[in-house]
């Protein structure tokens, strides 16, 4: 699982040194993929359905899913629809994330209060584990949670270093 990285002079040393990158126009989904939405893929392909670990399913963001099974899914979600879908890459993601900014969050550098949710850190959410999709403003692009809740899968290979 990928996190946002952070802007130059902070993050992790695996997340270093900031660089440049081209992504070309890409479509996301708006909201992060929720517990009824992957359900019904389970259910279709026969495919266990992960464990809440008690957090709530419906609306809530999915967890427990591997690699494997985030990308099954957009692969079934192609199939059903006749639209292709796949695990954005981590440039594509971290752009779409921050709405085009150079800032940690789309927001600022500061996590501030009451903009995403942080588990069992407090930051002015009322959540104690995961939030329901779209419980947050959505950034200038329109896409919601794209800061905390859960780690989102991307289809990019890890690497140590840049």
């Amino acid at each position: 699982m990928h996190a946002i990285c952070q802007t130059e002079g902070g993050g992790y040393s695996n997340e270093q040194p900031v660089h440049e990158v081209s992504i070309k126009r890409v479509a996301i989904g708006r909201y992060e993929v929720t517990f009824a939405e992957y359900d019904k893929f389970a259910e279709a392909t026969g495919r266990a359905k992960p464990s809440d670990s008690g957090y709530g399913r419906g609306n809530r963001p999915v967890i427990n899913v591997s690699w494997d099974d985030a990308t099954a899914y957009a692969n079934w979600l192609t199939k059903q629809t006749g639209h292709h879908y796949r695990l954005p890459t981590e440039a594509e993601w971290e752009y779409t994330a921050r709405a085009g900014t150079e800032t940690k969050y789309w927001w600022g550098n500061d996590i501030g209060s009451n903009r995403a949710n942080c588990s069992n850190t407090h930051c002015g959410d009322s959540f104690k584990y995961t939030a329901p999709v779209g419980s947050f403003a959505a950034n200038p692009f329109g896409l919601f949670d794209t800061a905390g809740n859960v780690y989102e899968w991307t289809c990019s290979e890890y690497q140590d270093k840049y």
